[in-house]
């Protein structure tokens, strides 16, 4: 009965409370990591491959959407004249500082914008006629009673035939000033902003809570929490130390083996066939990805997973050896027999010896003399 008990605690509290505290194990070392994040959008692969088609294409988009004038296509193909992978980095790495501001508390409000202003300030100054040369050449010819200018536009959609690209590169580059204070100095990439104290009450508290040291507070909570159900369910089966180090040993065994499988499927290759699924159905602002940013994302996302797996691996191997070093000490261990106390008996009464008839006395033999009582 008591094996019984012990086994579903095992299966119902310990297994998945032991599953819980080894993937926190696993992912504390570059979950919360600043520098981990960092590392991976340092990479300049990344943003030549950004650079190519999807950011160009992005900007023009939403760029047209705010003020509805030019052609996407030829402010793409201009944007590249000015969009550089320096900036890129820049706004990547600023976002990731937001973003871990708002999670370690230094911040209570988070919000994710792209910032262009930088790039505006450009147009405004030695790169605005480089880029109203580049807008120009791409701009498609009018058709024919094709306004060139839309109503209330500052800069041409379409280049009159009889305007040649230099006359239209002046056109836009008197115009750009204009045009440039047509839309805001920043691009949001959320709905808004995300501000705790306007959403959550006792957001102060929280913040003492955030980033890391609230990851430790719960992995120290979780292996408290683990290693004592672990512990009652080994005392629970074991009838002595023996049993005990063994259900111990046992018990480990089997999260530590799956964390290790983990770790084995992130680095197979089936892993990063995901990846490249993920990436070849993922969608930048509504259109697929380049082939270029997806390959340099593969890339940047493999060493991501490297990283990933060697913490699933590193906790697997460590907690499978302490489970095989219990199994081992138990084995070795003497099993302490229990033994019935001897209770002695008490010593049997004898019987009494019983009695015999008087003898008789010999056949001819005179009979004693009757005393003399003086008569």
């Amino acid at each position: 009965m008591r094996k019984l008990l012990a086994v579903f605690l095992i299966v119902v509290l310990v297994f998945p409370l032991l599953l819980a505290t080894l993937s926190v194990i696993s992912i504390s070392s570059w979950v919360l990591d600043r520098n981990f994040y960092e590392d991976l959008l340092d990479d300049s692969r990344l943003y030549e491959g950004l650079l190519s088609e999807d950011l160009p294409n992005y900007f023009g988009r939403r760029v047209v959407r705010e003020v509805d004038s030019v052609s996407a296509q030829a402010l793409s193909s201009a944007l590249r004249e000015v969009l550089t992978p320096d900036y890129l980095r820049s706004q990547a790495l600023r976002l990731v500082d937001d973003v871990f501001d708002f999670i370690e508390g230094r911040d209570s409000t988070l919000e994710l914008y792209l910032d262009i202003a930088p790039i505006k300030d450009r147009l405004r100054g030695e790169d605005g006629p480089r880029f109203a040369r580049a807008l120009a050449a791409a701009l498609p010819i009018c058709a024919a009673g094709q306004e060139s200018l839309v109503p209330e536009g500052s800069i041409i959609r379409c280049r009159p035939s009889d305007v040649s690209v230099e006359d239209a590169a002046g056109l836009i580059t008197a115009a750009l000033p204009t045009f440039l204070d047509e839309f805001p100095d920043r691009i949001q990439l959320d709905d808004g902003p995300i501000d705790l104290r306007r959403e959550m009450r006792g957001a102060d508290a929280w913040f003492g809570l955030a980033g890391q040291s609230g990851l430790n507070l719960a992995l120290g909570f979780l292996i408290f929490l683990a290693g004592s159900f672990w512990l009652v369910a080994a005392l629970v089966a074991g009838e002595d130390r023996r049993e005990r180090l063994q259900w111990l040993g046992w018990s480990l065994l089997v999260p530590a083996g799956l964390m290790f499988l983990i770790g084995l499927a992130i680095t197979s290759e089936l892993s990063a066939g995901w990846v490249r699924f993920g990436l070849n159905e993922a969608r930048f602002d509504g259109f697929a990805y380049s082939a270029e940013f997806r390959q340099a994302l593969l890339d940047i996302s493999q060493n991501a997973l490297d990283t990933i797996a060697n913490g699933f691996l590193a906790s697997g191997a460590v907690s499978a050896a302490i489970a095989v070093a219990l199994i081992m000490w138990g084995a070795a261990t003497p099993s302490e027999r229990r033994y019935a106390p001897v209770v002695s008996r008490a010593p049997l009464a004898t019987p009494p010896a019983p009695s015999l008839p008087p003898t008789p006395p010999p056949t001819g033999a005179s009979e004693p003399a009757a005393p003399d009582t003086g008569a």
